[in-house]
């Protein structure tokens, strides 16, 4: 079994209309909500292999919270592919790394996280707010690479919802 944890980053933070979309920080509200879901990656899978994060800061920093609410310490790879990056491009990162790796956590943002939740469930649309996480699960765990329609989703989970 291979478990793939979609992360979007936590709430950013509008405040110094300066920074560009890249290097825009985490708000406050972000800062709160990020470790909790962490928390819930861990009872869900506490040992993940490796996290692919988007290079942009607030997704760094949303990784930065994660890891001390994490029972191991993964391999990590900050990508700069999955700054923005659609469905697809999402899908060719995960699959680029499921070789020795069962349990993996990409942070990234919307609207490709959207996209890929809902092209395995486009029977409840998700629209993935700040800090919301989806649990998906291959079908075929054996397969040197997965498409949409491999995973099923385990669960969603947004902070308003804890």
């Amino acid at each position: 079994m291979k478990n793939i944890f979609l992360l979007r980053h936590g709430k950013s933070s509008w405040s110094d209309v300066n920074n560009s979309d890249h290097d825009r920080p985490l708000s406050t509200r972000g800062i709160r909500d990020v470790p909790i879901i962490a928390k819930i990656i861990n009872t869900k899978c506490p040992k993940l292999d490796i996290v692919l994060c988007s290079s942009s800061k607030r997704t760094c920093e949303t990784l930065d919270l994660c890891l001390p609410n994490l029972s191991n310490k993964p391999k990590i790879k900050t990508l700069s592919e999955l700054y923005l990056a659609h469905s697809e491009m999402i899908l060719k990162s995960i699959n680029e790394n499921l070789p020795g790796h069962k349990n993996i956590l990409v942070i990234c943002h919307n609207p490709g996280l959207s996209d890929f939740a809902n092209e395995i469930n486009s029977s409840a649309p998700f629209s993935f707010p700040s800090s919301a996480l989806c649990h998906l699960i291959a079908n075929k765990p054996d397969k040197s690479k997965l498409e949409f329609k491999d995973f099923y989703l385990d669960s969603l989970t947004k902070p308003k919802d804890i």
